[in-house]
């Protein structure tokens, strides 16, 4: 009797816990970057992953206590900014941020990254066709556009540069 309880708790637990992470992302987009030259403006709450060849990343952590802190390897020069930003900057730099509040601006050549999680987004490239593409929630890879494009980044976006 006592291992069928505790089999029945199990799987309540585990039953509410499935729910909470589908509803806590059921709004959630999803932004890929590729071979980027340009940059990219993300504020927003969730996951971000990327790197570039050369450049730097802006990241802010807007809330210290609701996620791990920023990851970035590879940077040849950190530089502390205000308002609680951090500048990182060289070459094959690296860097991650899971869950929580972030805004985080990338500007450099040969940019790829993946963010999952809502907020906003501006992407802006160079005006050569080549300067990579990027796509929102699995749509087709667009180019990145040759001015300032700002998007929303949910579940339900469609964002292209024409």
């Amino acid at each position: 009797m006592k291992s069928f309880a505790l089999l029945v708790l199990l799987a309540t637990l585990a039953t509410a816990g499935v729910a909470t992470a589908n509803s806590a992302s059921s709004n959630d987009g999803a932004l890929s970057v590729k071979n980027g030259d340009g940059r990219v403006v993300m504020i927003g709450r969730g996951v971000l992953i990327g790197r570039f060849d050369t450049g730097q990343v802006i990241i802010k952590d807007l809330n210290p206590n609701d996620g791990s802190k920023p990851i970035v390897t590879g940077a040849d020069t950190t530089q502390p900014l205000t308002e609680g930003r951090t500048r990182y900057s060289g070459a094959n730099v690296r860097f991650r941020i899971i869950g929580g509040a972030f805004s985080a601006t990338v500007a450099g050549v040969d940019i790829d990254l993946s963010m999952v999680g809502r907020g906003m987004v501006t992407l802006k490239g160079g005006t050569d066709t080549s300067d990579g593409t990027y796509a929102m929630n699995g749509g087709s890879p667009q180019s990145l556009p040759s001015f300032a494009l700002t998007c929303p980044l949910n579940a339900a976006t469609v964002c292209a540069g024409g």
